[in-house]
């Protein structure tokens, strides 16, 4: 089953501090695991990397070749992004078996148009999950979830968890509360007053976050 997104990866053989030259040179430094293999370190190349995980995020299946072998079927399941370049610095990817159901973190997405936001203006949209957990099969997984507001008219209206639409083959993973409110309609001086200003300190992962994945 071709998925439509191909990536081209080496084998590597620096760690720590060393893939610096990897970065400098363009490749990004990876790692691929496996239920039946040991974890394979990879470096890739950063703009095809890029591109891919554009179009994938970590739900879409991958065409990975590693060395010129066979092709793999992969997920990107972490990927961590210079804040200040937003470059690349390094990328895990799981080796999965189509046969196997995953579980995985799905963005849940706002679809259509709140009444009480757009047209009687009484209140702001809040959302409060912006991801759950899924169990599907890899083929199966969807590159977000969508919950429809078209139907809040009124301050206090929310929909919740079990408003939240499942494609076909796709379950909610764990025990979750399905009264629990994914988005609502907030009085418009509660939601500013909630919003506050935002925080400007704070340490950014950089390089240094990503050293200890490699």
């Amino acid at each position: 089953m071709a998925t439509g997104l191909s990536l081209s990866a080496t084998t590597r053989s620096e760690r720590g501090h060393h893939v610096r030259a990897l970065r400098r040179g363009g490749s990004v430094p990876a790692v691929l695991y496996s239920r039946d293999l040991d974890a394979q370190s990879l470096s890739a190349d950063a703009a095809a990397l890029t591109r891919v995980w554009q179009r994938a995020g970590r739900t879409h299946l991958i065409d990975l070749t590693v060395d010129g072998g066979p092709t793999r079927k992969v997920l990107i399941r972490d990927l961590q992004i210079d804040p200040r370049t937003a470059r690349p610095l390094h990328a895990d990817f799981l080796a999965v078996n189509l046969r196997e159901k995953l579980t995985v973190e799905v963005p849940v997405l706002v679809s259509g148009e709140a009444p009480a936001v757009t047209t009687l203006k009484v209140g702001l949209l809040q959302q409060v999950i912006a991801t759950l957990r899924v169990d599907a099969l890899p083929g199966d997984l969807p590159p977000h979830l969508t919950v429809d507001v078209s139907g809040l008219s009124e301050v206090d209206q929310a929909l919740r968890i079990r408003d939240v639409r499942l494609p076909h083959g796709v379950s909610l993973a764990g025990h979750l509360d399905l009264d629990e409110v994914v988005v609502k309609v907030a009085p418009l001086r509660v939601a500013a007053a909630e919003a506050g200003p935002a925080a400007e300190e704070g340490a950014e992962p950089g390089e240094a976050a990503s050293a200890a994945a490699e």
